[in-house]
């Protein structure tokens, strides 16, 4: 069995009292908050705003064990909330990163080969609406040792507002290759 993402609703920690800074099993990074505000499933999300210096980011990160030759699909739901709306420059990814044994990038930073990126949430998404961003297949290079899931908000013009909330994160190995692989494995066998 796969290991799963840890708190993939962000319901810890408790945020029924006010916004958290941080979110229980993930590396979050600026302004980044468990909060109740909004969620999707659940009762708490994940809130990332700022961090008001040109071109900066803000968000979470957790890893899973991975080998290469995997393939990885992940999957968020977002938000883009009328009372503080994403602003018309500012927007926000779902990535997968394949990293090696010391932490680096797999293949030393490569779109497409150890970085994979969703569309975005940016203005142009309806707000007051839950949307999923998601990655359909990500191969694993060579000398990947993990598999990290990043939400990130990107505030390119360092000045104007406006969150993103993210739930429901989902980062696993994609069970349709699997299938089709082992169906592949049958066929092979009856035309033996």
């Amino acid at each position: 069995v796969a290991a799963q993402l840890s708190n993939p609703g962000f319901e810890a920690p408790d945020a029924s009292g006010g916004d958290v800074g941080g979110s229980e099993g993930w590396s979050t990074f600026n302004q980044a908050y468990t909060t109740a505000s909004f969620a999707h499933d659940g009762s708490q999300s994940l809130k990332t705003f700022g961090p008001f210096n040109q071109g900066g980011g803000t968000g979470a990160v957790q890893a899973l064990p991975a080998v290469p030759g995997q393939t990885w699909i992940a999957e968020v739901y977002v938000l883009n909330a009328s009372d503080d709306p994403i602003d018309d420059v500012d927007f926000g990814v779902l990535k997968i990163e394949f990293r090696n044994a010391s932490g680096d990038l797999a293949a030393g930073g490569l779109a497409g080969v150890d970085i994979f990126e969703s569309p975005p949430i940016d203005a142009s998404t309806p707000q007051d609406t839950w949307t999923m961003l998601g990655i359909g297949t990500a191969p694993a290079p060579a000398s990947t040792a993990s598999a990290q899931i990043v939400l990130v908000k990107v505030d390119m013009d360092g000045a104007q507002g406006g969150s993103i909330f993210w739930d429901d994160a989902v980062l696993k190995l994609d069970d349709s290759v699997a299938v089709e692989e082992a169906t592949m494995g049958v066929i092979k066998e009856l035309y033996r």
